[in-house]
């Protein structure tokens, strides 16, 4: 699982379009952050138990 951050407003179609707001913390599976970073809506802040070959990207 990995925390984001929501940049910018968006509705949540995995969860009955429920609108995120700026600044909102969630928790979500790797492959939806992913996603999410992609699509610019979202900005990763946290990874659990991430790559050891990363250290300043696992800190957040």
């Amino acid at each position: 699982m990995v925390k984001i951050r929501v940049k910018h407003e968006f509705k949540d179609m995995e969860n009955d379009l429920k609108l995120r707001t700026v600044g909102e913390i969630m928790t979500v599976p790797k492959k939806r952050a992913e996603y999410l970073v992609h699509m610019k809506v979202a900005e990763v802040i946290d990874l659990k138990g991430g790559d050891p070959e990363s250290p300043i990207e696992a800190q957040g």
